[in-house]
């Protein structure tokens, strides 16, 4: 039996990930080292466009060493050779590794490096009955192992992955077999350039996506959650279903008691409020008009806002910020709260268009993955009302 344990450096992982070391490590069962050595790679990139903070803190070489090597395609055979005659294949958080063969592979034009593996730190977690994530550098001080050579070096932490292994065999008395039946989430694999973990994630992601977009999600908007990441990309990129103008270049702010706890009805508001022409914003100190909503938590206490706070220090500092309840808002929006509560989702074609400005890099793919719509007009003489009559009707009736 032959284990191989390697480990991947990156020079960037911007717009995809640049390898600049692979180092590898091969053992008998009995974790005796066979065979061991680095390829110091040419990542083939500008110097601007290097990850300045892994150059810093992270890569044990200097640039000149990298750039002096041969690219990854030099070493690509070598590469393939080093998986084709190993029965198990080891490393730390592996699958990030898999994906950097992968994007090198495209870059080049190469063939896929299929291989089934077992993430170590999948290990660890079952090990410890944990769910945070924790390091190479951390499972090895748990473990009190001492490890040969610097830290991000790839083969010193391939090497370090094998002590790790070994050191948790030996503590629970069990057989790899053994630790890959006790540990199924450890297993994953690269197969047609794709690995099979991200895959997983990625077709889950984008069904709750499908699921928050059909309405079918909950109504939080916690910061951070995909309806906050949708809520903001929908918010950047929203167009006028209807013009009346009476709320033209304003823009508008709402507390933190409502927003968090009304994904659907804040949805439609920024679509009320783009109608009009004003624009909704979270940066409560830098709005126009800001709306309170009273909360009260379950002790019976008035919920603070944080909102609220920056608003009235803006003020103070001689911003002309105009503060209102929410009723006096849905009377600006021609709208009581209980048809805005009854309004249905809103439409996402906006995140559809070509034009779109998405910054949230997953909902970036996501749309434009789906993106089967073919753009009519895009001339900003067309309005979305033109497109979408009868989503318009239903507004201009409310």
């Amino acid at each position: 039996m032959k284990y191989l344990f390697f480990d991947i450096e990156n020079a960037t992982c911007k717009g995809g990930h640049k390898i600049c070391e692979f180092g590898y490590v091969i053992t008998n069962e009995e974790f005796e080292v066979l065979e061991k050595r680095n390829f110091i790679i040419n990542p083939n990139i500008s110097r601007s466009d290097w990850d300045w903070y892994v150059v810093k803190n992270i890569l044990t070489r200097k640039i000149r060493e990298y750039e002096n090597s041969l690219t990854f395609n030099y070493f690509y055979d070598d590469i393939v050779n080093v998986f084709s005659d190993v029965d198990y294949v080891f490393g730390h958080s592996l699958a990030n590794d898999a994906q950097a063969l992968n994007d090198e592979c495209k870059r080049y034009n190469l063939p896929s490096i299929d291989f089934k593996f077992y993430d170590i730190k999948k290990m660890y977690q079952e090990y410890e009955a944990t769910k945070k994530e924790v390091s190479l550098n951390q499972i090895k001080e748990n473990l009190d192992i001492i490890c040969e050579g610097n830290q991000h070096d790839a083969l010193a932490d391939s090497l370090c992955v094998v002590y790790e292994l070994k050191a948790m065999l030996e503590y629970l008395n069990v057989s790899v077999d053994d630790m890959i039946e006790l540990c199924p989430s450890s297993k994953d694999e690269n197969s047609n350039l794709r690995v099979q973990s991200y895959e997983y994630i990625s077709t889950k992601r984008e069904e709750n996506i499908e699921n928050i977009m059909n309405g079918k999600g909950g109504n939080d908007l916690k910061k951070n959650s995909l309806q906050h990441k949708l809520f903001l990309q929908f918010n950047d990129n929203v167009k006028p279903i209807s013009f009346d103008q009476s709320l033209k270049d304003l823009k508008f702010s709402i507390s933190m008691n409502y927003e968090e706890n009304h994904f659907r009805e804040m949805l439609n508001i920024v679509q009320l409020l783009c109608n009009k022409g004003a624009k909704y914003t979270n940066s409560a100190s830098s709005c126009d008009v800001f709306v309170t909503v009273d909360l009260l938590d379950a002790d019976g206490t008035l919920r603070k806002c944080s909102r609220l706070y920056y608003v009235n220090e803006a003020i103070e500092k001689g911003a002309n910020i105009k503060i209102i309840t929410f009723d006096e808002f849905l009377k600006l929006l021609n709208i009581t709260e209980k048809e805005l509560n009854n309004l249905p989702m809103v439409s996402f074609d906006c995140l559809y268009r070509d034009d779109a400005e998405i910054k949230d890099r997953k909902m970036k793919h996501f749309f434009k993955k789906k993106n089967n719509v073919e753009i009519i007009n895009t001339d900003a003489t067309v309005s979305m009302g033109e497109l979408f009559p009868e989503l318009a009707k239903m507004y201009k009736e409310k």
